[in-house]
């Protein structure tokens, strides 16, 4: 049996799959949307607790592979979480949870192996392209920005048949390229907030906030655009961005479905992902309307001289319309373990 994970920054979700069942994409087991859980023990008393409630509803079997996907990068089988406080070495999850086979994998990469599992009616095309057997893409706007691309590989997959393979990176929290005198304003900004300004600044749900924060002042849309009940959070912000009842709201999402497109744009042309580009995390199925619009492909399709832009017009473009794909895409990479 196998056991797979997907730990983000705001909750884990963790399954149990039989080979035949995963195959089928079929789910066997799943459970364990752990708000707070930076406030809750660690990852082995959040597997226990599952492991526990699965036995309680009949699901027999002993896991001998587990795979987590985490939020943040992963060297020689440890992993320190960007949004959580949590430290992970899959030796010793291997040991306490008895399990002969851990992995931890980049939470990207755990994405990246769910591209294969997914059915049709699970993606969203945002543009169709031109479909080529090719390198392929994936960024992933949430509580953070996740990247990562996939790759083919000849010696892998049953019977020497080969299969795609997914590789980590941490582009997310490379430097932010604005692109006009305002998004130079932006960059201004930001760089009074933080350290460095990076793409998660802007291309995440914290990032949607700091966009909004900026159309707020004064030398801008001015404090009279402002939201005026609650807590402003980025979830308020799309919501009224998509209902078109707030005008700072409304071109936060705007400017936020640009920086998506271009870069997209800018890891497509990094990783030459010809096969494809796949738009995944928890914020692209609430605004796919402006996902799917001139914004976003403009955006996309304004990198590089006129050689490379029509590189970027063939270019496939999906949007990953199933939120438990990181657990299957988990457990493809534990199956192969």
């Amino acid at each position: 049996m196998i056991l797979a994970g997907d730990i983000g920054g705001t909750n884990t979700r963790l399954a149990l799959f039989d080979d035949e069942l995963l195959k089928k994409h079929e789910q066997m087991f799943v459970n364990q949307g752990r708000e707070g859980q930076g406030e809750q023990g660690g990852l082995t008393e959040i597997v226990r607790e599952f492991l526990g409630a699965a036995k309680d509803a009949g699901v027999a079997g002993k896991v001998e592979r587990a795979t987590f996907g985490v939020a943040g990068p992963v060297k020689e089988g440890r992993a320190s979480m960007t949004n959580l406080p949590w430290k992970l070495d899959e030796r010793e999850l291997a040991r306490e949870l008895k399990i002969a086979k851990v992995a931890l994998i980049n939470d990207l990469v755990a994405h990246g192996e769910g591209i294969e599992l997914l059915r049709p009616e699970q993606l969203i095309t945002i543009q169709a392209g031109e479909v080529v057997h090719g390198n392929r893409a994936v960024i992933a706007a949430g509580t953070g920005l996740g990247e990562g691309g996939i790759f083919w590989d000849s010696a892998q997959g049953g019977g020497g048949r080969g299969r795609y393979r997914a590789f980590a990176s941490e582009g997310g929290h490379s430097d932010f390229a604005p692109r006009d005198d305002r998004q130079i304003a932006l960059l201004r900004f930001l760089r009074e907030k933080y350290p460095n300004a990076s793409w998660e600044r802007v291309l995440s749900g914290p990032g949607l906030r700091n966009i909004y924060e900026f159309l707020v002042r004064p030398d801008q849309l001015g404090p009279s655009a402002a939201l005026v009940e609650g807590e402003i959070t980025p979830s308020k912000i799309s919501e009224a961005g998509m209902k078109g009842t707030n005008a700072a709201c409304v071109e936060a999402l705007e400017l936020f479905v640009a920086f998506y497109g271009a870069e997209a744009a800018n890891l497509a042309l990094k990783v030459m992902a010809t096969g494809g580009v796949y738009l995944g995390g928890g914020i692209a199925p609430n605004i796919v309307a402006k996902l799917n619009s001139a914004t976003f492909i403009d955006a996309f399709l304004a990198t590089g001289p006129q050689n490379i832009r029509e590189i970027l017009r063939k270019i496939p473009i999906h949007l990953v319309n199933f939120e438990l794909n990181g657990l299957y895409g988990a457990a493809n990479f534990a199956a192969h373990l």
